[in-house]
């Protein structure tokens, strides 16, 4: 925090107090004069001197209203390496030169674009921030949203959410006869981003990745969210969920099923219901927890492997990766082959195939006119 003159500062409310009265009884601009001239700089050296920012900002964006005074605070509170300033004709012309005038701005600081404020919507002053999200893009960018025209502060918000920014305004008491604040009691505020707070956005691409498959692109998305949203708990049990398929997705059933019981422990402690088919899953995967995939799985086991082969070849196929899902749907014909050998006793990886000769000899006569012997490999 920065010193300041109490002895001139303790005259602010003696002032404010003048400037409304000249403000109700219609001295405008006698008020504007002594508001400007007079009381900002002793409500501006207050203000300094009461605000802490620790952030370091590349940009602050400012859809400028009017009054200058409000972004003269936060230009020199926040100090912001550039300032983009979004306004009316009328700002352009009646307020920027004070602002630049009073916070020293050098040309290479700052951008000013214009907007015609009839007939402006929302989408208008979206479409304008959002063009310039290209030089805001990896930066520190803070948005001011102290008053000004209602459509800009509306549009503002919902781009400063969206894409991030740090939310700011100035609060200050407020006089509703005059429609105005009481000069010397403004406060900074940052908002806190209900996106990062909530993490909607992330989770939104969260999802996406958990149901396109992508289990490892998810669980990265979850690790961070679980660090930063106020209450991780559901996130906890989504990353324990992906954990548990990137495992069954590669085939290791032992960690996928560990990683089951886990997620469903956690989701009875914290009272959680998890999505539907999963208690199908945890069953599914009880049934291969034991399978050995390097051998020739048992009668009882084959059919639950083949089942789940198929069913990693269609999510596969669902994420464009054929030649993957190829190879799954030909270990299923061939699991399904070795299986049904197997209930003759015929095992493929060292068949004993000599008390079968002369029926597979008249068999290939039948099938080809001529007789062949019987293999002493199987594919």
């Amino acid at each position: 925090m920065r010193s300041y003159s109490c002895s001139l500062v303790d005259s602010l409310p003696d002032l404010a107090k003048q400037w409304a009265h000249l403000m109700r009884t219609g001295h405008q601009a006698e008020a504007k004069r002594l508001g400007w001239d007079t009381i900002f700089p002793l409500a501006e050296e207050k203000f300094l001197a009461q605000t802490t920012v620790q952030e370091t900002y590349d940009w602050l964006v400012l859809p400028a209203g009017l009054s200058p005074e409000y972004r003269v605070l936060l230009i020199k509170a926040l100090r912001p390496k550039k300032v983009y300033f979004l306004g009316t004709h009328e700002f352009k012309k009646y307020a920027l030169d004070l602002i630049i005038e009073r916070t020293g701005l050098k040309p290479s600081e700052y951008e000013v674009e214009t907007i015609e404020y009839s007939g402006m919507d929302v989408a208008d002053v979206y479409q304008h921030i959002q063009k310039h999200l290209q030089r805001f893009k990896g930066k520190k960018v803070a948005l001011d949203l102290t008053r000004g025209k209602r459509i800009m502060s509306a549009g503002s918000a919902i781009v400063g959410a969206f894409f991030g920014f740090d939310l700011v305004y100035i609060d200050e008491d407020w006089l509703d006869d005059i429609k105005r604040g009481v000069p010397g009691t403004e406060r900074l505020v940052v908002s806190k981003n209900p996106f990062d707070v909530f993490g909607d956005l992330d989770l939104q691409t969260a999802h996406q990745l958990f149901n396109f498959h992508d289990y490892g692109a998810a669980m990265r998305i979850y690790g961070r969210l679980i660090t930063q949203i106020t209450d991780p708990r559901p996130m906890e049990i989504e990353n324990l969920l992906a954990e548990t398929y990137a495992h069954w997705n590669a085939f290791n059933f032992g960690a996928a099923g560990k990683k089951m019981a886990e997620c469903r422990d956690r989701a009875a402690q914290y009272n959680i219901s998890l999505p539907a088919g999963v208690d199908k899953n945890a069953y599914a995967l009880d049934q291969l927890r034991e399978v050995n995939l390097d051998a020739i799985p048992q009668a009882n086991q084959a059919l639950h492997v083949i089942a789940d082969l198929y069913a990693n070849a269609l999510r596969k196929a669902k994420t464009g990766q054929f030649e993957d899902a190829i190879a799954r749907l030909y270990r299923c014909l061939e699991l399904m082959s070795q299986s049904r050998l197997a209930t003759h006793g015929i095992d493929t990886s060292s068949p004993e195939l000599a008390s079968y000769n002369d029926a597979y000899k008249e068999l290939t006569k039948k099938c080809t006119v001529r007789s062949f012997p019987s293999p002493t490999k199987l594919g």
